[in-house]
């Protein structure tokens, strides 16, 4: 024998690992990988949301002032100035046009994609806050171990105060302890 009963052993073990991705994960990644398994707040998404409102905040920052109705006019114009060029064979005036039109479809082009970009966020924020308030909403209505325990030990300690037949207390005595032996998946009775 070696220095008596280890405490914690195999998965009870706190550093227990299956390998089933610390064997194959690159070393770069281990040392997260391993503090995750952890993380009391793996689970938590509060900090995702606030990536996803930074992310945001930024996204909107970035949004032209200018709305693209107010582009689709600057393109008429230059669209209309561009033609007026060409029928005058002003071939300066019509390449000046030209780079103005790509100009004014890059800028219309990048508000766009922005906007695209800003829906996927908001969704994809909404998608985690629904997550993040599923999961608090579990975790609140989840009795512990020890909170069930506890409620157990209160309803023995009622029912010695008020049942007085030895029968039936032994009857209850032995139902709760068939309760509390049952492994997962037996039907309680």
């Amino acid at each position: 024998m070696h220095g008596g009963k280890t405490p914690l052993a195999g998965v009870t073990h706190p550093t227990y690992k299956t390998g089933k991705y610390s064997r194959v994960l690159p070393s770069r990644l281990l040392e997260r990988y391993e503090a995750s398994l952890t993380d009391p707040e793996l689970l938590a998404l509060r900090e995702e949301v606030a990536v996803l409102d930074a992310r945001l905040t930024d996204l909107l920052s970035r949004v032209d002032t200018g709305e693209s109705g107010q582009i689709w006019t600057l393109l008429r114009h230059a669209n209309n100035d561009l033609r007026a060029a060409h029928r005058a064979g002003d071939t300066v005036n019509m390449a000046k046009c030209l780079a103005e039109i790509g100009e004014l479809i890059d800028r219309g082009s990048a508000d766009s994609l922005a906007w695209l970009e800003i829906i996927a966020v908001i969704e994809a924020r909404r998608r985690v806050v629904e997550t993040e308030h599923r999961r608090l909403v579990a975790m609140h209505d989840v009795l512990t171990t020890q909170e069930a325990m506890t409620l157990l030990a209160v309803v023995v300690n009622v029912v010695k105060e008020n049942v007085k037949d030895v029968a039936a207390l032994t009857a209850i005595s032995g139902a709760i302890t068939r309760l509390v032996a049952r492994k997962d998946g037996e039907p309680a009775y």
